[in-house]
């Protein structure tokens, strides 16, 4: 059996706005409030749907403008109204269908200026009505409102009171619309909203549908966003740290900036100071050269002047000998000074060839000494690019480590490098930092075995969650079967209730009963209710019993009566004159008067009334006789006086004697003597007693006994009146027989009633004991309870296994919670012991660190004996060097030695050549001839001679000079060449600290590219050293380092100065060596700037890589696998909802003949990486397990582009919209579809309605086309709800826009679907025939003053009648 739905009943509002006390009442569920513009009819409608069904008191949900202008305590306290606290209440009663069963729900509201509202919220359950059963005020000496307390006291066990907002929602979805999920629920409402909206229909169009039934599908709801807030609050961390560190490298970067100007400006300055000097060296250079040959030039044609001076003087000498000679003609003397000379020559020849040999084997032994010497120099020189390769595969193995001890041995090995170094000292420090390193695997070990065991309990208490989330699914799935047969259970009390005749239950048992059946639960036993009904039924058994017995009793009496009659009848039909009642005293006289025979005739039987009366005249005459006793009074003689007065003590009776006074005006004139007899004497004794009294008009002087016109009497001095009601029945022989008749057809009557009466009390009587047998079959008949003991128990299963689930959970939860105390200990031990270490806490980390240290060793130890090998090879060098010096020594004594015997011998040879010439001379002609030639050669050889010395003096001259200036030449050589040293090495030490950085591999920098560097840099950094000179680069560096300080205070950056110990040559003059230095801390250790940057960058890729991961885990994990689940369920729930929809409107009859329908299409992507909703829902319908990689990929990288937009956008609003609020709009699948409204009419096809389509509609298909989708989309929300379930919508300006001729289809559409309704309209009252009620109140605040004044008025389907009050017409 389904039970009857629940309907809106009474709405009332206490102390609330502008209302004191105010109930509404709604007819058939529907009411419609009316009135002018701030009569506050809005406000009226706006406190009750939605606002009771969830107790959401958001400003923009209670206006319908959506505005947050006014908050809910402006309705209770305005401002400058005097008052600082006012409590108030809003309440909504239902009631079923066909049952008096009735709920409330309600809010309740204490307001206190400059403080926060303070609400509450109700639901009455076991059927008492507010106003009547229970009352939310004491009526003192004015009604003050109830405090929350108070209420809670007078509720009880028959309702539940809540503090929170979001349980008292989930009650009211619970107890009267039994939605699945609270999702639901909250669509349903939000469909209200957006169908509440103020004048809806005046500015609708199609595409507007798209966005009131979108906004009307539930979002996710926050714990289904919950493990992505968890996982982005997780990120967000990693993310502040990011940012921090971003922050950190940004302002470091913008510092690196100028600072790397500064350094390339610094090193520009010094290769162009470099580069000129060296420039201006080599230029000397080229003059020194250019001296040198100039010199050489010099000294050889002095040389050649010398030779030839020689040449001349060894001629002239040779000459003179000749001459000499020539002249003594000694051909003997000639011939032993050849013979001498040839030995001489032999003997320097040989001494040459001596000394030739001498210097072959020096030379000899020179090369090889050179060549053992370049051989070991090359071999120790590669022996030093070995150690520098060691130190830099030493320095690459720790580039990641901080063992700072390296460059402190590096600095202090480079310094003594010739000299032997001892390395246990650093072994040492190595050992001790690779013990800290193994300390810190160890714990980091411990670390991930502990966070293994804590993401093992995690899993568990995931896995136990749920569970738990399945057991609750079963167990709200259980309750609402419960609670529904509770209902149902309740409304067939209350059905059996208004069913029965007898087993009346008062409505406080009832509400007794309802609230035992809403408290009842597995175990408890159900007589207790039973008990009620057996004593009720006891009690109305007994008064049956009783009342059976009365009825017995009273069908004797009835009996007795009845025989009575009939025997009074059988008189009356024997009786031949009615006589008027006697009483027992003149009956008796009349008996006595009959026994002594004294005549004596009633007055009535000798009279009749005369033709000429009306029927008025004779009643009123005969009841003035009646009242005077005249009527029934004795005629007697006057003679029988004595007799009649002597009669019997205890007997009376009234009499007319005969000797009467005449009267003028009597009653002779109106009565006639009946004298059938014609018996003279009877006449006149009856004449005479008629004109005795008087009968006359009320102006006339009265007789003292008489009667006038309006039956007015008069016996003497006593007076009287008629009734006027009185019916003539004695007087006339006629008129008793007709009294006769109708007094045996009175009785005969009575007797037929009586025998009905009888026979009707023993049908009671029948009917009393049906009724006792009916008692017992209603009481038989009463609801059982089997179906909810069943429920209970099953409901009572579900509830342990929840409760032992959730045992589970807290369990698993503590366990965690103990883990995670643990994982934070070990954290912490891990903080602790690698705190001093300056690595990343990542064991991966120290792993490679350790084996990288192993490396480190191995090359220390390498580094050792190449360290020795070099050592031992420079002793070689040194002696090599040594033995070169001794040879080079006596080499340049053999040459010296050998170029003396060779110019020797030169000098002979030609002494020798001229005494050959001499000797072949043997004819004296020839030597006359050669005398003359000689004494010729010899005249001119003087000044020859001459000149040659001039020449030689003058070459000597220029050639003193020559050596001179290149002897100034050499020193200024020599000193520029120092200069030029000393800026190379000024240089070159600047570029080696790296400050400035070249796009060149370690390994291209070869010797010729270091060369080249000079040339590069000024070419590279010309323009930015011609824009800023180092003191403005400088000036910009302070300028920007204490704007950027701020952000790496964490850092202790530093400017300090460096090379400042460095003597300048004083022919630099103003050149600066010194300049700035910037330097920084880095986890306790002073490092460059520079490498604090890339140190940043480093840590910012490691923070993004760790970022990454968590992204990766929140992609791959919580939004493909989690959400995918909560979003699929959504949608294949919006999916049904527009398959009701379409249902709903196709089973719709329009007059004129338009269908319609709707589509809810995926939208197309926006972005290449984004998927389109049809693929993202295609996916999304599989369950992550047997996703395909590619699939899974896709999904990640469709919502990595969303959340990347939504970051995108976060930064953009500075802030002025969270990243959350933006994630939740981002996963918002309402904005992946579209809705897209179709229409059909008769015999066409169907198509997509336009805008443009629907304004060439008329107006009714306009009105048809808008309000049935939207009626569709509610009902069809109802269809996931109950079946009793209210099915209830407020529209604020109803229908606006839509013309009057249409509007009543409108009211059709809302009887079709059902709906009961709460509207408001400044014009319509809704009286159409298409609405069978409507209860209509009109509400007037005339000039805005503080009340509402409320009219009202009633739509029964035909007429509309103003009533004083609503509610009074239907309590009745």
């Amino acid at each position: 059996m389904n039970n009857s739905r629940w309907k809106m009943n009474r709405i009332g509002l206490l102390d609330f706005w502008y209302y004191d006390d105010q109930e509404f009442y709604f007819l058939d569920g529907k009411m419609l409030l009316r009135g002018s513009n701030g009569s506050g009819k809005s406000v009226t409608m706006q406190s009750f749907i939605p606002l009771l069904l969830d107790g959401n008191m958001r400003p923009e949900r209670l206006d319908p403008f959506g505005s947050r202008a006014r908050k809910m305590e402006n309705y209770l306290l305005e401002d400058g109204d005097g008052r600082e606290e006012r409590t108030g209440y809003l309440y909504m009663e239902f009631k079923r269908k066909d049952v008096e069963n009735y709920l409330t729900i309600g809010i309740g509201l204490r307001a206190r200026r400059g403080k926060k509202l303070d609400p509450w919220y109700f639901c009455i359950t076991d059927g008492r009505r507010i106003g009547k059963d229970i009352y939310l005020y004491k009526d003192v000496k004015e009604k003050i409102a109830y405090s929350k307390m108070e209420l809670r006291n007078r509720i009880g066990n028959g309702g539940r009171m809540f503090d929170s907002q979001k349980d008292y929602a989930a009650y009211v979805n619970q107890t009267l619309f039994g939605f699945e999920t609270m999702d639901e629920y909250r669509e349903m409402l939000e469909l209200l909203i957006q169908l509440r909206t103020p004048k809806l229909s005046k500015d609708f169009k199609p595409t507007v549908i798209n966005d009131i039934l979108g906004s009307s599908l539930q979002t996710l709801s926050e714990d289904d966003l919950r493990p992505m807030s968890e996982a982005i609050e997780n990120m967000d961390g990693l993310k502040t740290n990011l940012d921090n560190l971003k922050e950190s490298l940004e302002a470091a970067k913008q510092i690196e900036k100028v600072y790397d100007q500064y350094n390339q400006i610094v090193l520009y300055h010094k290769a162009v100071k470099y580069k000129k000097e060296n420039a201006q060296y080599h230029k000397i250079d080229e003059q020194l050269k250019h001296l040198e040959t100039t010199i050489k030039k010099t000294e050889e044609k002095y040389e050649q002047e010398l030779h030839h001076h020689e040449k001349l003087s060894v001629e002239q000498s040779a000459r003179q000998e000749e001459r000499r000679s020539l002249e003594h003609n000694d051909a003997t003397k000639l011939k032993e000074q050849e013979q001498d000379l040839t030995k001489q020559i032999t003997d320097l020849e040989r001494k040459i060839e001596e000394k030739q040999h001498q210097y072959e084997q020096k030379r000899e032994k020179q090369i090889q000494n050179d060549h053992q010497l370049k051989q070991l120099q090359d071999e120790n020189e590669q022996t030093k690019e070995q150690i520098k390769d060691i130190f830099e595969e030493m320095a690459e193995c720790i580039s990641d480590a901080t063992f700072d001890e390296f460059d402190f041995m590096k600095d202090e090995f480079e310094r003594s490098a010739d000299e032997v170094y001892d390395f246990y000292g650093h072994q040492q420090l190595l050992e001790r930092y690779q013990h800290k390193i193994q300390n810190g695997i160890d714990i980091l070990e411990k670390e991930r075995n502990t966070q293994n065991q804590y993401d093992e309990h995690l899993k568990k208490l995931d896995e136990f969650r749920s569970q738990r989330e399945h057991v609750e699914r079963e167990y709200h799935q259980y309750e609402n079967q419960f609670l529904e047969i509770k209902e149902e259970l309740t409304e067939q009390i209350y059905r059996w209730a208004r069913d029965t005749k007898l087993l009346k239950v008062e409505d406080v048992k009832l509400q007794d009963i309802s609230r035992m059946i809403k408290t009842y639960k597995f175990g408890i036993d159900d007589g207790e209710i039973y008990e009620i009904i057996r004593n009720h039924k006891y009690a109305v058994q007994d008064k049956l019993k009783d009342q059976q017995r009365k009825l017995a009793a009273q069908k004797e009496e009835i009996k007795i009566q009845l025989q009575e009659k009939e025997k009074e009848l059988e008189e009356w039909q024997n009786k031949k004159d009615p006589e008027p009642e006697l009483s027992e005293e003149v009956y008796k006289n009349r008996e006595i008067l009959r026994q002594q025979q004294i005549e004596a005739i009633p007055f009535y039987k000798t009279i009749d009334f005369a033709d000429q009366l009306n029927e008025e005249q004779r009643n009123h005459l005969e009841e003035a006789l009646y009242r005077m006793g005249v009527l029934n009074a004795l005629i007697v003689a006057e003679e029988d006086r004595q007799k009649i007065e002597s009669l019997d003590h205890g007997t009376c009776d009234t009499y007319i004697y005969g000797n009467v006074n005449h009267v003028k005006n009597n009653l002779q004139d109106l009565l006639n003597i009946d004298n059938t007899e014609n018996d003279i004497l009877f006449y006149q004794k009856i004449s005479k007693v008629l004109s005795s009294i008087g009968y006359q008009s009320p102006n006339e002087q009265e007789a003292s006994t008489g009667i006038n016109e309006n039956g007015n009497f008069k016996i003497g001095i006593l007076e009287g009146t008629i009734t006027g009601d009185y019916q003539a029945k004695y007087i006339g022989v006629m008129s008793r027989e007709r009294y006769r008749k109708e007094q045996e057809n009175l009785l005969q009557e009575i007797c037929e009633r009586l025998q009905n009466e009888l026979e009707l009390q023993m049908e009671k009587i029948r009917q009393n004991e049906a009724d006792i047998a009916l008692l017992e079959k209603e009481e038989a008949e009463f609801p059982k309870f089997q179906d909810i003991k069943i429920a209970a128990r099953e409901f009572d299963q579900r509830e342990h296994l929840l409760t032992m689930i959730e045992d589970q959970v807290k369990d698993q939860q503590e366990i965690v919670e103990t883990e995670g105390k643990t994982l934070n200990a070990v954290r912490l031990e891990v903080q602790t012991i690698c705190s001093g270490i300056y690595l990343a806490t990542r064991l991966d980390v120290f792993m490679e660190v350790k084996q990288n240290l192993i490396k480190y060793q191995k090359l220390l130890m390498k580094l050792q004996l190449q360290h020795q090998t070099y050592l031992n090879k420079l002793s070689l060098i040194k002696g090599k060097e040594g033995y070169a010096q001794e040879i080079e020594a006596y080499i340049d004594e053999v040459l010296y030695d050998k170029g003396q015997a060779e110019r020797q011998c030169r000098e002979i040879k030609v002494q020798r050549d001229i005494v050959l010439d001499q000797l072949s001379l043997t004819d004296y002609e020839e030597i006359k001839h050669q005398l003359d030639l000689c004494l010729t050669r010899l005249s001119k050889l003087p000044f020859e001679i001459e000149k040659s010395v001039e020449e030689s003096t003058s070459l000597r001259k220029d050639l003193e000079q020559l050596k001179q200036e290149q002897e100034k030449k050499k020193e200024d050589y020599d000193r520029q060449g120092r200069i030029v040293e000393f800026l190379k090495e000024i240089f070159y030490m600047e570029a080696k600290q790296e400050l400035v950085i070249f796009d060149v591999e370690p390994e291209e920098r070869t010797e010729k590219w270091m060369q080249q560097l000079p040339d590069r840099v000024c070419k590279i950094y010309r323009e930015i050293a011609e824009r800023r000179t180092q003191n403005d680069a400088f000036a910009l560096i302070q300028e920007n380092f204490q704007k950027n300080k701020v952000y790496l205070h964490e850092y202790f950056p530093t400017i300090h100065t460096v090379f400042d110990d460095i003597l300048v040559p004083e022919s630099l003059g103003e050149f600066q060596v010194k300049r700035i230095n910037i330097t920084g801390k880095y986890r306790g250790v002073t490092i460059e700037f520079k490498k604090l940057v890339e140190k940043l960058i480093s840590d910012v890729e490691e923070q993004a890589r760790l970022l990454s991961d968590r992204d990766r885990e929140l992609f791959e994990d919580i939004l493909a696998n989690t959400l995918s689940k909560k979003i699929r369920a959504k949608i294949q729930s919006s999916k049904r909802w527009v398959e009701s929809m379409n249902k709903l409107m196709e089973s719709m009859q329009t007059s004129s003949g338009l269908k319609l329908s709707l589509k809810w299409k995926s939208k197309k992507a926006l972005k290449e990486e984004q998927l389109d909703t049809r693929k993202l829902v295609d996916i999304l319908q599989k369950d992550y397990d047997i996703m395909r990689p590619e699939e899974i990929t896709q999904l990640s990288q469709h919502f990595r582009s969303k959340i990347n937009e939504a970051r995108k956008t976060a930064g953009e609003s500075d802030g002025v919209q969270s990243f959350h609020s933006i994630m939740k709009e981002v996963l918002d699948y309402r904005k992946w579809f579209e809705f897209q409204l179709e229409y059909q009419k008769t015999g066409e096809k169907k198509k997509g309605l336009t805008d443009r389509t629907f304004f060439t509609f008329s107006g009714g298909e306009k009105a048809m086309a808008m309000y049935v989708p939207l009626f569709s989309a509610v009902a069809a929300k109802y269809e996931g709800a109950r079946s009793d379930a209210p099915r209830m919508i407020s529209l604020d300006e109803a229908f606006a826009g839509v013309d009057e001729m249409n509007i009543k289809d409108m009211f059709r559409l809302m009887v079709e679907f059902e709906f009961d309704f709460m509207m408001n309209s400044q014009i319509l009252w809704g009286d159409y025939e298409t609405v069978p009620e409507i209860a209509v109140y009109q509400l007037i605040r005339p000039e805005n003053v503080k009340y509402v004044t409320v009219i009202s008025y009633i739509w029964n389907g035909k007429v509309r009648s103003l009533v004083d009050k609503i509610g009074d017409q239907i309590e009745g």
